[in-house]
């Protein structure tokens, strides 16, 4: 690992060198996007500001300079697969960004092991700021703004010092701090967060505040509009009631979550479902036929594989629901059952051809350890839901004081 007084001087070099580069043009900073702490709706908010800003701009350019979970894409100006954070494939793919390349777009990942590999010196701070470097600069040459999205919090990437407020000063950006709603505690974790973009002399554009509770949504937007300005001086960019749909998994997620797929049913592996209305069969064969005509359409059912008889009720139900042509048929049923200890009988598989309807899925942990996983569970946006997508980016824009962001994200500051 090279000295810190090296990094340092390398840092101050790196942020002259994106100052004169924006200096020569007319816009505003680059938009570093950084939350407070993991699952306050970062990415949802870049595609927000991603969908705001190319109704502002003719071209917008994105970055994320430091990630960490990544896909393989192809990139055609280096004609092979390379390695990108999987943010990157989202907000591309979505807004068509065709004017920059993949390459450009994610140019330092840490996948496992990478840490020690720097801490042992194989790998180079001076390497990985010439990636951030040359990645921003062919990113901001061929668009007329740039937003940037961090990993996490503003520390996240210090052990390796590519922390996003270290990177933002790099950069010349202005900084967009996200947090969840509430009062105290969000401020608290904004605080955590301001100190150490000011100690990397970061300006702060402003805040947004997110999955705010409806019926407290006008105080939160008051008070804590007047807490930052009053504080610190910075404005509330934004103020996101929650809207819980978007926290729902979809069957996809599900899959994803368990390492497995829908053994029928997969037309419908972007239904969502409430977390709330999960619903585990323990009752007889008749109470749970009475449960699934009375209760929502879209609840997700649980039960252990050796339920045989719920296994077999939710298909024939399905099939007398399609035949009598009642309300729509929306359930789910995940059957559970550890998979070095139980196994679906092949009989009842071989049930589940032509069933396309009747989503259902074999997933191999226990009725408990399922439920748990579930409840635990934090959806991503990802951009084959295109739906949720959509619906994301239709309910944030529209909070975002887009002028007020632009206007503090300016290089007169």
């Amino acid at each position: 690992m090279i000295p810190n007084r090296s990094i340092l001087s390398a840092s101050r070099a790196a942020a002259t060198s994106a100052l004169r580069l924006f200096s020569s043009r007319e816009g505003p900073r680059p938009i570093f996007v950084a939350a407070t702490k993991q699952h306050v709706g970062k990415t949802t908010t870049s595609l927000a500001l991603m969908s705001g800003l190319q109704k502002r701009f003719p071209k917008v350019g994105f970055i994320k300079p430091v990630g960490q979970q990544h896909v393989t894409v192809y990139s055609p100006s280096l004609d092979e697969d390379i390695r990108v954070d999987k943010d990157i494939c989202l907000l591309k793919e979505q807004f068509h960004l065709d004017h920059i390349d993949y390459k450009a777009m994610s140019p330092v990942i840490i996948p496992r092991g990478y840490t020690k590999k720097y801490i042992e010196g194989e790998i180079s701070y001076d390497e990985q700021l010439e990636q951030i470097n040359s990645a921003f600069g062919e990113v901001s040459t061929a668009s007329d703004v740039v937003l940037l999205e961090g990993t996490g919090h503003c520390a996240v990437g210090s052990i390796v010092n590519v922390n996003n407020a270290k990177v933002a000063s790099m950069l010349g950006a202005s900084m967009l701090l996200i947090a969840n709603g509430g009062l105290g505690s969000a401020f608290d974790e904004l605080e955590l967060n301001r100190v150490l973009c000011e100690k990397h002399n970061v300006p702060i554009a402003g805040v947004v505040i997110n999955k705010v509770l409806p019926d407290k949504y006008e105080q939160t937007k008051h008070y804590m509009s007047k807490a930052l300005m009053d504080t610190w001086g910075i404005p509330l960019i934004g103020c996101i009631p929650d809207r819980p749909f978007l926290g729902c998994p979809a069957l996809a997620d599900l899959e994803r979550l368990f390492h497995t797929e829908l053994v029928c049913g997969s037309t419908h592996r972007f239904r969502h479902y409430s977390v709330k209305d999960m619903n585990l069969v323990t009752t007889s064969l008749t109470r749970f036929l009475e449960n699934i005509r009375s209760k929502l359409p879209r609840t997700l059912y649980i039960c252990h594989v050796t339920r045989d008889d719920i296994i077999l009720g939710f298909m024939a139900e399905y099939q007398r629901n399609r035949r009598e042509e009642e309300r729509p048929f929306e359930a789910a049923l995940l059957v559970c059952g550890r998979k070095d200890k139980y196994q679906m009988a092949d009989e009842v598989r071989d049930m589940f051809e032509g069933l396309e309807g009747a989503p259902v899925m074999v997933i191999g942990y226990s009725t408990h350890q399922a439920m748990q996983m579930i409840h635990d569970y934090t959806p991503k946006l990802n951009i084959d839901d295109k739906n949720r997508v959509r619906k994301a980016v239709e309910h944030y824009e529209p909070y975002i004081d887009f002028d007020q962001l632009l206007e503090r994200a300016s290089l007169t500051e």
